[in-house]
């Protein structure tokens, strides 16, 4: 229950932050013109009471009355429907934001290697537009809720026999509650094969798998593969729908039952006397329309009870990622240089659901000495890319401590030693925005600063990219745009290697293959640059760790770590470790053959 309820607030909460007076207006135009139709029907009653007595002046003020109201009634929906879709727009906007705030702010990776927190993920992704509802389900609730609360007066002074009326609309509301469980529990049930079905479509469709689908003719597996996951999906949520029909067919009949018994009561009562034509006439009327009423009831109800839903949802989220967030209350401080270095002491990590229940990395001793230009070494799956990923706080360490000038970093703030750090990796991200910006990122303190962006293309070797543009620093990236500039994998690797050394006094600075697209020479002269620009910054007392599969450039480094089958197997320069004739050496002798 008080899930239920923070959900109902968070809820409420999009909607009213987004729109607050067109909100409040929504909820009192909505009732304004809801009970409007009862209460037209009691002008209506009126007029014919007085026109078979002969009164003339409740006749005319019975008219007043009706005419007023369809006015007040006219009014109120055209700017009913106003406020709805303004609070729906904004809201919807809103909970986006909402939204990727929360998958984006999640403070490590972990989450993604989670299948409950993936098809959580999913599941509102596939109903996001349903968390900018609850205002207006709330409104269609309060709505019905007042039609009722005033036709069931005016029913009562009839016959309380009449009350039976709106009893139905909770018959009916319950079938529409089981309708919509059956829908509930067919989308849950499918989220992992529509996650397939996504993933297939994105994939047959991407530019960047294009070429390879083509290449190798399989466009037609993916299309099989995403029939069948397609199939899957449909086929459950089709019957699905077949049996909240069905719920619904047993709806109708019940509502129409009770239509035709309250006009067959009310015409027996005018029969014997005990009730005017004007009340045949209000009966008739109200009958008639709350037909109709509770069929909103059941939509508003139902629908009001799938958007509380995707509030849990989105509560759940929300807790989710707080509880990711290890940040102790009082957050040892980071030292504004190393004089020691960065340790690793019995370190571990495996990633969740392991199938086999090994870690990728298994009791890591290592020790980076501050000022250092270190390289990690080693076969596809040897733990480097993961070792790295613990270093820049992506992952917790599941044994063992990192420690920072010997301070835990488990007990340090996360978002603070991220700023500490600095580096490019294999997979970039491609940020379409201008020049100045894809760059100037890499140090949001200096998004906008030109010439930090520019000494960072020059660190880079990307200023040359820059020259080629039209509009230089100011370039739109990205070919969708009108205005923008498509750029090759080179082109894009070097200005991702320009951010990366945007941020001018890091701790640790990282470079996880990022120059993959280049050629050998290309991906030497900059490593030296690298190196260089280390090694004269010592002051600063960074240590620049490198993974790179090329041997040329990994013997530049002052250390060279050796990783295999997550354990580090050799340390050393790259002269102790030719002269030990270990596995590196022997690696490096396989790949310096093919240069001769």
């Amino acid at each position: 229950m008080r899930k239920t309820f923070q959900a109902f607030r968070e809820l409420m909460r999009i909607g009213f932050g987004a729109a607050p007076w067109h909100a409040t207006m929504q909820f009192l135009t909505g009732i304004m013109f809801e009970i409007s139709v009862p209460i037209g029907g009691l002008g209506a009653k009126l007029i014919v009471d007085a026109a078979v007595s002969g009164d003339l002046r409740i006749g005319l003020g019975s008219a007043v009355l009706l005419g007023l109201t369809v006015g007040a009634a006219l009014a109120s929906v055209f700017y009913y429907v106003h406020c709805l879709f303004t609070v729906q727009e904004r809201a919807q906007a809103a909970a986006g934001r909402r939204l990727m705030r929360l998958i984006g702010g999640a403070e490590g990776l972990t989450h993604y290697e989670h299948p409950e927190y993936l098809d959580q993920v999913q599941r509102i992704r596939e109903q996001q537009g349903q968390l900018s509802g609850m205002v207006n389900a709330t409104a269609g609730v309060l709505r019905v809720g007042a039609t009722l609360a005033v036709t069931a007066v005016l029913l009562a002074r009839v016959d309380p026999l009449l009350l039976c009326l709106p009893v139905l609309a909770v018959v009916s509301f319950w079938l529409g509650k089981l309708s919509r469980d059956v829908a509930v529990r067919a989308q849950e049930a499918t989220s992992e094969p529509e996650r397939l079905r996504r993933h297939l479509f994105e994939l047959g469709t991407s530019t960047a798998a294009a070429g390879e689908l083509r290449v190798y003719g399989l466009t037609g597996l993916i299309g099989d593969r995403h029939r069948t996951a397609a199939g899957a999906v449909v086929g459950r949520r089709n019957r699905a729908s077949r049996r909240g029909a069905a719920l619904q067919a047993v709806d109708a009949v019940v509502t129409a039952g009770g239509y035709l018994a309250a006009i067959a009561l009310v015409l027996l009562r005018a029969v014997h006397h005990q009730a005017t034509a004007g009340d045949v006439v209000l009966v008739l009327g109200l009958a008639a329309q709350l037909s109709s009423t509770v069929g909103t009831a059941v939509r508003y109800g139902t629908y009001f009870l799938t958007v509380l839903k995707v509030g849990r949802r989105l509560v759940w989220l929300q807790e989710y990622v707080a509880g990711e967030r290890r940040t102790p209350e009082r957050p040892a401080v980071l030292p504004a240089a190393l004089a020691k270095g960065i340790e690793l002491r019995g370190v571990g990590f495996g990633y969740p659901g392991a199938e086999d229940g090994r870690g990728v990395l298994d009791g890591v001793d290592l020790h980076l000495p501050p000022g250092a230009v270190v390289a990690l070494v080693g076969d596809n799956g040897a733990g480097k890319t993961t070792l790295i990923k613990l270093l820049c706080g992506f992952y917790r360490p599941t044994a063992g401590r990192i420690l920072v000038d010997g301070v835990d970093l488990a007990e340090c703030d996360t978002e603070q030693w991220r700023a500490r750090c600095s580096g490019a990796f294999q997979d970039h991200a491609r940020l379409e925005f201008s020049v100045l910006e894809t760059v100037g990122v890499g140090d949001l303190p200096h998004l906008a600063d030109r010439a930090a962006v520019g000494a960072a293309l020059e660190r880079g070797d990307a200023a040359g990219v820059v020259d080629k543009l039209p509009d230089g620093l100011d370039t739109r990236l990205g070919a969708r745009w009108d205005d923008g500039a498509e750029l090759s994998g080179g082109q894009w690797q070097r200005l991702a290697l320009a951010r990366g050394l945007m941020r001018t006094e890091p701790l640790l600075t990282v470079f996880d293959e990022p120059t993959a697209a280049l050629d050998a020479h290309t991906e030497n002269a900059l490593f030296e640059r690298f190196a260089a620009a280390a090694r004269t910054g010592r002051q600063r007392s960074t240590v620049t760790l490198l993974v790179s599969h090329r041997f040329s450039t990994v013997g530049m480094a002052d250390l060279i770590i050796v990783l295999d089958g997550g354990r580090i197997r050799e340390q050393g320069s790259h002269q102790d470790l030719m002269a030990a004739g270990g596995l590196y050496a022997e690696l490096f002798e396989l790949q310096s053959r093919g240069y001769r």
